[in-house]
């Protein structure tokens, strides 16, 4: 039995280290909801016909400084290029009532968000209502003349485009429309090697993800619902489900997001088209209530069925009682109380264990050269007292999942970025400064091996006492928020082993 457990304990440990080392941008994309066109080199699928490469020529741009027109909301500071109308970059500086450290989505290049060059507009008017700001430009070339309005409510994340286009000749015009989104991402976000940044798009079916520095070969989506580029805590995309294909397209030292579509014009008719753009936090719920599967955009991980309700918990909790902190103990008790069946099993199993042990020496003293007889009379004295040697076991197996998920769900959820708990701990989502939180979980993890029955061998004995070691400095670089949940854990089992030690005597 206690060489079953010392392999649970160390494939715990193989799992915790390698999702470490191997869950980051490099390794997800090949995922349920994810493309990486290396995959697609050597891979096909059913939806293989929305992926492929085409070649292109290499596309080069004036670099200059733009003369830029500045609107503000609540949230977002917006900048229009006076020469080409075209968004040159958006800042986000809060959310909810969290100001944020400044990030800006903007190129180094080119006007961030841009379409076809339809020459230089006039401003023609800039409205300022009570909850709503609108800028009106106008462009004429050649007998087509375009009427651009941008839009944002004061405390929104969407902003509304509108081009309302006009063809003054007697023949039909086919006009592209194409929208480009980049280069790059821009300045200020979060960087992480275990969670993904670069571009994104999604057409219904399929979650498209490339870094910037892997695209080699254009990559084409098929009608995407929505495109743009993502970081760890916010996105921009571009919302509009009309377009026949999105090209992910390396661009210099970067890569950019091309959408493209033709559309004709009837004489001396005009036709009207709207999109937005979502420019924000990846806040899970926000996303959602947008009804256009944006939520699509954290990556919760495989066990993202378990992630997204801990979330949802969390934010109830911390709407009752405002601290994330909390909301953390509370979900760790509830999840102890689903779990007591199997920990008190557990428990008394290894009660027996303990037990039986002494004729269980006996029988592997007898039959120490014969395996075979050794094993069946070992197996015939569980059978006689009632003992399963698997079940110690299955409460560890069953902590891998929600670990795991507990962690993604910490790295990647905005909700619990700058979240405080106590003193010392001014964010949930980043380590312990002062290191009390894994000193402590490697503490209650001792005194927990202290208080569990054991038939271990001295030597299995020595490699267990190395377990809260090997753990504490595992957890140290850890989110603060998930050495909580650990610590809690490990308390709530104490308190649960006093009780059943003091009923089993």
């Amino acid at each position: 039995m206690e060489k079953r457990t010392i392999i649970a304990v160390v494939l715990s440990l193989l799992v915790l280290i390698l999702f470490q080392i191997f869950y980051s941008p490099d390794n997800i994309t090949p995922t349920k909801d994810t493309i990486n066109n290396k995959t697609n080199k050597n891979n096909t699928n059913a939806y293989e016909p929305e992926t492929k490469k085409i070649a292109r020529p290499t596309k080069t741009y004036e670099i200059k400084q733009a003369d830029l027109l500045h609107i503000n909301n609540k949230h977002l500071r917006l900048a229009i290029n006076k020469e080409t109308g075209f968004i040159n970059s958006i800042e986000i500086f809060s959310y909810k009532d969290k100001l944020v450290e400044p990030v800006v989505f903007k190129s180094k290049y080119k006007d961030y968000i841009s379409h076809n060059n339809f020459g230089t507009p006039s401003i023609e008017n800039i409205t300022k209502a009570k909850n709503i700001t609108s800028i009106d430009l106008i462009y004429k070339n050649s007998n087509i003349l375009i009427k651009r309005t941008y839009s944002i409510k004061n405390n929104d994340f969407i902003i509304k485009v509108e081009d309302s286009i006009i063809n003054n000749s007697n023949i039909t015009k086919k006009l592209d429309y194409n929208i480009n989104v980049g280069p790059g991402l821009g300045e200020g976000f979060d960087e992480s090697k275990f969670i993904f940044s670069g571009l994104i798009a999604y057409n219904g079916k399929k979650l498209f993800k490339e870094k910037e520095d892997d695209i080699e070969d254009n990559i084409e989506i098929t009608n995407p619902l929505w495109f743009g580029f993502t970081s760890k805590y916010f996105l921009l995309s571009i919302i509009d489900g009309t377009y026949n294909k999105a090209v992910m397209d390396k661009y210099k030292d970067s890569a950019i997001l091309e959408a493209k579509k033709i559309i004709d014009i009837n004489p001396n008719s005009q036709k009207n088209i709207k999109y937005k753009i979502y420019v924000g936090p990846k806040e899970y719920n926000l996303l959602k209530s947008l009804g256009l599967n944006l939520e699509k955009s954290v990556d919760f991980g495989i066990f993202f069925f378990l992630a997204i309700p801990f979330l949802q918990v969390l934010i109830y909790f911390n709407n009752i009682f405002n601290n994330y902190g909390v909301a953390i103990i509370l979900l760790t008790l509830i999840l102890k109380l689903l779990t007591l069946p199997l920990n008190s099993m557990s428990m008394k199993s290894m009660k027996k264990m303990q037990k039986v042990q002494p004729e269980i020496t006996k029988v592997r003293n007898k039959y120490k050269g014969d395996p075979q007889k050794m094993n069946a009379a070992v197996m015939e004295l569980y059978r006689k007292h009632k003992v399963n040697p698997m079940s110690s076991c299955l409460p560890l197996l069953i902590q891998i999942p929600i670990f795991i998920a507990l962690y993604r769900m910490l790295l990647v959820s905005i909700e619990l970025k700058n979240s405080p708990f106590i003193w010392w701990i001014t964010d949930l989502s980043q380590k312990d400064p002062l290191y009390i939180t894994p000193i402590l979980m490697g503490l209650s993890m001792f005194a927990q091996q202290k208080m569990t029955p054991s038939t271990a061998d001295p030597t299995q004995q020595k490699i267990f006492m190395l377990m809260p070691i090997i753990f504490t400095f595992l957890f140290i670089n850890f989110p603060s928020g998930l050495v909580i949940y650990w610590l809690v854990n490990n308390i709530l089992t104490i308190i649960h082993q006093m009780y059943l030690n003091k009923k089993l005597e």
